[in-house]
């Protein structure tokens, strides 16, 4: 291993060795050298010894590092060796420091968590509300003090979704914890920033007669001929589905053509696409088959979502704000659920047992967290039929009737797709 004065000018001349690399140490500097690589590149490098061994720390690449600078930073590592410290070490301590991250961790979490349904909410509040504050902070020194200070910080303008966000790191931190990145969760059985209140919207008759005008229309103008807002073909008929069957909006935008049986008159989900992971069945009236019939009728071959402008993709994301946007042309607003909650709503005052609304809804607290539900196999397929067949009367009868305002579309109205 030659030993030579480096200088600027000598740097870029210095050959490696045929077949290998060459290694040049400085005269000037005991242990700063210079690795030049068979394809030209050229590393500054020091050695020294730590209790007794010898090891070598790379600084940095020419001219990358200038000559001036290696050999400063060379002689501050050297003096530091030589005080007994182990500057190696604390510089892989470093690299192994930013593996352990929030943001290492939300990157890890991500290959986790990225196939489930609510993911892209998810994914939505950790890079724009946490990654911003803690993307360099080591996850072991992320205290509670610090998850109360961000929910609190977000709660100051949006109180629910500091909430959400409560949850959300909770569960991150949920994450970690059972890959041993740390040892408790600081967010555990923090109390919630804000209070919600249940929504216990349904709609009325009227609203219901003015929905369905809407759900019939692609386009629309008022009084004063200006144009409302309406939906198009594919979300009009999804948000039809999600009334005459009751079922979540999310589970309805994903409904795929293999679940569905129309000859039979069944939409059976499988447990992955339900809330609560339990295969669900429900009776499909003769309003609902129709309105698939019909989108089976132009659906292309290799179809797999029913409700797809796209070859692969469901409307489920467009959905989430599609019944805002129609609620700008229409008297009044309404969520996605609430129509699930209205069904509900009319069935319960037609005489449908509240067990049977349940299983209709696959509601958790009844289909499977109950003893008697461990030993109650039974299906409940004809309950929920009955039910359905009943609210689908009482739907016929409330937009055939007169409404208070507007038009009334026949429940065999049926625009061309």
């Amino acid at each position: 291993m030659p030993t030579v004065t480096l200088t600027a000018r000598n740097i870029a001349k210095l050959p490696s060795k045929i077949g290998s690399r060459g290694e040049y140490w400085d005269a000037s500097l005991r242990g700063f050298g210079l690795r030049v690589t068979v394809s030209g590149f050229r590393t500054w490098t020091i050695r020294y010894r730590h209790q007794g061994r010898l090891y070598r720390m790379t600084l940095g690449r020419y001219p990358t590092l200038s000559l001036a600078d290696a050999r400063e930073a060379a002689r501050t590592a050297l003096r530091r060796a030589g005080l007994g410290e182990h500057p190696a070490n604390e510089k892989q301590v470093a690299r192994d420091r930013e593996k352990d991250t929030v943001l290492a961790l939300i990157e890890e979490y991500e290959k986790h968590a990225s196939s489930q349904r609510s993911w892209s909410e998810v994914r939505r509040t950790l890079y724009a509300d946490v990654m911003p504050v803690w993307r360099h902070r080591l996850v072991r020194d992320i205290a509670r003090r610090d998850v109360r200070e961000l929910v609190e910080a977000k709660a100051e303008q949006a109180p629910i979704m500091a909430n959400r966000l409560l949850a959300r790191v909770s569960r991150l931190f949920n994450f970690a914890l059972e890959r041993e990145w740390i040892e408790a969760n600081p967010a555990h059985r923090m109390p919630k920033p804000a209070k919600e209140r249940s929504r216990d919207r349904v709609l009325t008759n009227d609203e219901l007669r003015q929905l369905w005008v809407a759900l019939h229309e692609t386009d629309a103008k008022d009084d004063n001929r200006n144009p409302l807002h309406r939906l198009t073909p594919t979300l009009n008929d999804a948000f039809t589905v999600m009334l005459v069957t009751a079922q979540r909006c999310g589970e309805v935008c994903r409904m795929r053509w293999a679940d569905v049986d129309l000859e039979a008159g069944w939409w059976t989900l499988p447990g992955a696409a339900t809330k609560n992971g339990t295969d669900h069945r429900v009776p499909l009236t003769d309003r609902a088959v129709d309105l698939l019939g019909g989108r089976l009728q132009v659906a292309k071959a290799d179809a797999d979502f029913v409700f797809s402008t796209r070859t692969g993709t469901s409307v489920a994301a467009r959905a989430k704000k599609a019944a805002s946007w129609l609620s700008a042309g229409l008297s009044f607003s309404f969520r996605a659920h609430d129509l699930r909650r209205t069904a509900a709503s009319g069935m319960a005052q037609t005489g449908v047992p509240r067990e049977h609304i349940a299983q209709v809804l696959n509601h958790r607290s009844v289909t499977h967290a109950t003893v008697t539900a461990i030993y109650d196999r039974y299906s409940y397929d004809r309950e929920k039929r009955l039910a359905l067949d009943t609210w689908a009367r009482t739907l016929d009868r409330t937009i055939s009737a007169k409404a208070g305002g507007g038009r009334v579309v026949s429940v065999a109205t049926r625009k061309a797709r």
